[in-house]
């Protein structure tokens, strides 16, 4: 699957997108892209699917053909 990058880690990794193969649910995404790119604090990243933002929802399904979009934790006051 198709993921987009947003914010520090689009900066990061050096990349917009990246191709990820296997996950079927966050947890394994996040897992997936920890191995791909070590240390950039995946586990507190938010996670769109299909539009509709996810927060601590490890096991919310994700399709192949979904539209991803992973953004650093939002930080607000």
């Amino acid at each position: 699957m198709k993921v987009k990058l947003t914010g520090e880690f689009a900066t990061l990794t050096g990349r917009q997108e990246v191709e990820i193969y296997g996950p079927t649910n966050i947890k394994g995404l996040l897992s997936a892209l920890d191995s791909s790119f070590p240390n950039y604090g995946w586990d507190n990243s938010n996670v769109a699917i299909n539009g509709v933002m996810y927060s601590d929802a490890w096991f919310q399904p994700i399709n192949k053909d979904d539209e991803v979009v992973i953004m650093p934790p939002i930080e607000g006051g």
